[in-house]
């Protein structure tokens, strides 16, 4: 299986019913397909893929994705025409997410062939003579047609299918309205946020009783895309007749959107609105005019937020035949839930002193009026609501509120509702630093002190006294609980005036591998050097989305970043390090044992300078392309001004360390030349072959004692 979860094999479908004629590929007579821009590599030295007019030249995946941007359409995906394109799965991976694009590559053990005849049938139908030809990977041993890998970018990769449809080895351009399944709906997009899009449709779940459709706003429509690249705005009617596989009439549909900021724009698209509840004869729901709807990643889930980015209702529009009231209930939180399995309110009873909770229905009176009222065991008495005994008023304690500060452990439980939002003021571009070196100045921060909660992994109590682990120099706080995933760990924390910045509004360039925590109204960042400025009030455990379960009473107590496990990170270190060689390709040596099983699980540590010779190892000289080290002094010397980071740079400096290379990289050296200690110096191997770091070592560590160059020079 490959990373993608499905087998490398033969194709399975019937275009090819025989081993198929070929011939090798021909760049003259290659079909090109609209969308898609095709780049020819071939095998260099050591394995390393090249440029067929310039084989001298090795590429990594910064090279590839520069040659892809000088040659193709900024919305193109690209195929890789180049046999085994499987064997640098890692090198084509990091491409897409550079491109922000799919990425198709051959299989393990294929060749790439140019199919000079396709059989439709009984019939086989011979190509044009001297017209294009389709390239196709073929398995090296059956002759069998094998089809592409579409590698998705990495931090967007789903298991939905790309732009392209794979038939029986050859790439087909698909047509019609580009939609992308939902658990219960579809997504619609274009071909500018199809990687996007269909990443997000990846991450919502199953709902009971409603459709949604996912689709943008434009110029008070609706925005649909086609697969030939076009794009139009659709009326309401005109996107019904889109829906028209999905079993709208008398339905709930939710519409996930984006509400466009022009006045007269939101006008005309609540008119779309009610003319699609018109024409499909279902009740649609949308977030308040100006606001949009946003995932719950923990959830699953759909909420609504108005313009202010704060939480509010779904607003309905119900079409004018609707056969009685609609199926779903508009939560104050923002949610879209099932009348008869809307969730129970868990509320503290103030008799019991908060150990024990009552259950409380929180729709509203009308909604209940006629429903049989249940018995003292809680049996169904068939008395309507409206004609019993009115309920005595609850008390103080039946309202939700947040989570009280400084709650003793050990304590009930309280319910997990949002905290405030604070003001927010723009610093001056002369404030003090905030950390992370892709952080600029001049964020929005909180004008005033508040409080948030953090998520935490692993024993609240740790995380109070040694810190928090993460691989970054921030850590994200909500004002909603239910932010975090269910069952989270969570710490409470004061923050002072700013010490944190808002991330629905934060100004900067923000690497992709974080990006799915920006956006939200209720999320703030932390970097690490304003954390002197954020206190701890206590640790929670999340039970469920009811209640939050006090662990730790951590009243004033600083907040710390923590290494995270090196399984998350090269060497246990930050991911925004000093990189080293800033440009171009510099020399390094790796000392290793004569005798073992290969590279260190990890990381390995590199040396500027040839070091001094030892019994029982091998020295191999390497060239490291730029960026694929981390600089340990240059990044210690970054991290002194954040002393409540704690880091592994400073153990690591301190035993003399000055570069790390991740095994993520191993396969991106190249080792020029291997010595051996012999007689208290370095001599070099004779006979040694160039090659990628992990071959070369695999093999002078297995091999029998090589023949020492005689010329080589002594101890230096």
């Amino acid at each position: 299986m490959n990373r993608l979860g499905r087998t490398a094999g033969p194709s399975g479908g019937s275009g090819f019913d025989r081993v198929p004629a070929t011939r090798r590929f021909d760049p003259r007579r290659h079909r090109r397909i609209a969308g898609l821009f095709d780049l020819w590599l071939a095998p260099g030295p050591g394995g390393r893929l090249v440029v067929p007019t310039d084989p001298g030249r090795p590429l990594d995946a910064r090279a590839v994705a520069t040659l892809v941007r000088h040659g193709a359409d900024a919305a193109q995906d690209v195929r890789i025409l180049a046999d085994d394109g499987a064997r640098h799965l890692d090198l084509f991976t990091e491409v897409a997410g550079l491109l922000g694009h799919d990425v198709l590559v051959s299989p393990d053990g294929s060749d790439i062939r140019h199919a000079t005849e396709r059989t439709t049938g009984p019939a086989a139908r011979p190509a044009t003579d001297g017209g294009p030809l389709d390239a196709v990977p073929l398995d090296r041993v059956t002759r069998q047609p094998m089809d592409w890998l579409v590698l998705q970018p990495p931090d967007l990769a789903t298991s939905l299918p790309g732009w392209f449809a794979m038939d029986d080895g050859l790439v087909r351009p698909r047509t019609g309205v580009v939609g992308l399944p939902l658990p219960d709906g579809l997504a619609l997009a274009t071909r500018a946020d199809f990687v996007t899009r269909r990443a997000t449709a990846h991450r919502l779940g199953a709902s009971t009783g409603v459709v949604t459709v996912a689709v943008t706003a434009r110029s008070g429509g609706f925005l649909v895309g086609n697969y030939s690249g076009t794009q139009d705005v659709h009326s309401g009617g005109q996107l019904a007749a889109v829906l028209g596989d999905l079993p709208l009439y008398g339905a709930d549909l939710r519409l996930w959107l984006t509400w466009p900021s022009d006045a007269d724009e939101q006008a005309r698209l609540v008119a779309q609105a009610v003319e699609l509840a018109e024409t499909t004869g279902a009740t649609v729901w949308t977030p308040p005019a100006g606001g949009r709807a946003e995932l719950i990643d923990d959830r699953r889930d759909l909420r609504a937020f108005d313009p202010a980015g704060a939480v509010a209702a779904w607003q309905a529009h119900r079409p004018r035949y609707a056969d009685g009231p609609s199926t779903l209930d508009a939560t104050p939180d923002g949610l879209l839930v099932s009348r008869r399995d809307r969730q129970l309110i868990v509320v503290t009873s103030p008799a019991s002193g908060g150990a024990t909770t009552d259950a409380v229905d929180d729709r509203p009176a009308a909604d209940r009026a006629d429903e049989p009222a249940p018995g003292p065991d809680g049996v169904d008495t068939g008395t309507p609501t409206s004609d019993r005994p009115a309920p005595s008023p609850p008390g103080p304690a039946a309202a939700p509120s947040p989570v009280p500060s400084g709650a003793a452990a050990g304590s009930a439980g309280q319910p997990a509702t949002p905290l405030p939002r604070p003001t927010l003021v723009t610093e001056n571009r002369r404030a003090a630093d905030y950390g992370p070196p892709w952080l600029r100045r001049g964020q929005q921060v909180n004008a005033e002190a508040f409080e948030a909660f953090v998520r935490t992994e692993g024993d609240p109590a740790r995380a109070v006294a040694d810190g928090v682990p993460s691989v970054e120099l921030f850590l994200a706080a909500f004002l909603d609980p239910r932010s975090a995933p269910a069952g989270s760990d969570l710490l409470r924390v004061r923050i002072g005036p700013g010490g944190a910045i808002a991330m629905a509004v934060l100004r900067s360039h923000v690497p992709a591998r974080f990006k799915h925590v920006l956006g939200g109204p209720d999320t703030y960042l932390l970097p690490a050097a304003r954390l002197d400025r954020v206190r701890l009030v206590g640790g929670f455990r999340s039970d469920g989305f009811g209640r939050l379960l006090p662990t730790v009473d951590a009243d004033g107590e600083p907040l710390r970043i923590r290494s995270a496990p090196t399984s998350r990170s090269v060497a246990g270190l930050p991911n925004d390090v000093r990189r080293w060689p800033g440009f171009g390709t510099r020399q390094a040596y790796a000392l290793l044992p004569a005798r073992s099983r290969g590279l260190p699980r990890g990381w390995l540590p590199l040396y500027q300078q040839r070091p001094v010779a030892r019994p029982g190892r091998l020295l191999v000289e390497v060239r490291v392309p730029a960026g694929r080290t981390v600089d340990i002094d240059a990044t210690h010397a970054m991290l002194a001004g954040l002393p409540l980071a704690r880091t592994r740079v400073a153990g690591l400096h301190q035993a003399g360390v000055a570069l790390v290379l991740g095994s993520r990289s191993y396969d991106r050296i190249v080792v020029q030349r291997a010595y051996r200690a012999q007689g208290g110096g370095w001599h070099r191997i004779g006979e040694f072959v160039p090659g990628p770091l992990p071959s070369a070592v695999a093999g002078l560590q297995s091999a029998v004692p090589a023949r020492v160059d005689p010329s080589s020079p002594g101890a230096t």
